[in-house]
């Protein structure tokens, strides 16, 4: 095995157990919340398939289209096109950063299904992105705002969607995310130091 060789296997055996880690910690969070053996299938099956989705693309290794990640998900759960917007500049994201990010937007979107802006046809989504200069590395900035849902307000617990926006991407991506519920939908800000993720 030449030096290339043996490089790519360390790559790939990197992110191998960075996916394994992404999957423990769904794991551990679904068997401390789930009330329903069913409910927690799906979920999972929805995980695995957001981050398959984007390990098995053919241009992974190069990284994914930030915009490409929104919009499949977007168009997996059959979201009707005028319910939402998305904008911002062109960005790949290297593998790690778009596993996470899609694991995000999955959350997002599912969740949007269910009680959020996709659950009411007159509410809408503004998905958007832009990438910030600042004293040190550049950040990318994302923004997934709902508007006009009616909600309750807050749920009582914290789901998986706010463990993964608030601790995971802080602790894998060295980044800061937060999930606002508001009176009329979800805010969530996630913002990623792009040295390393770009």
């Amino acid at each position: 095995m030449d030096f290339s060789e043996a490089w790519e296997v360390a790559a790939l055996r990197q992110r191998i157990r960075r996916v394994l880690s992404v999957f423990r910690t769904v794991g551990i969070h679904m068997s401390a919340h789930s009330r329903n053996s069913d409910e927690s299938a799906l979920h999972l099956c929805g995980r695995i398939g957001a981050i398959g989705r984007v390990v098995l693309a053919p241009v992974f290794s190069d990284g994914m289209d930030l915009e490409s990640l929104v919009l499949d998900e977007l168009l997996l759960q059959a979201a009707p096109p005028e319910q939402y917007s998305i904008r911002g500049p062109e960005i790949r994201l290297k593998p790690h950063a778009a596993e996470l990010m899609s694991l995000v937007i999955h959350e997002l979107a599912t969740n949007a299904v269910k009680y959020g802006a996709l659950s009411q046809s007159r509410a809408r989504i503004q998905v958007a992105w832009e990438i910030a200069a600042r004293l040190g590395p550049q950040v990318l900035q994302f923004d997934w705002l709902e508007a006009g849902v009616k909600i309750a307000g807050a749920p009582s617990t914290r789901g998986f969607g706010t463990e993964l926006v608030e601790r995971l991407i802080a602790r894998e991506l060295k980044g800061e995310g937060k999930m606002i519920f508001l009176a009329g939908g979800v805010h969530c800000t996630i913002e990623i130091p792009l040295r390393d993720h770009e």
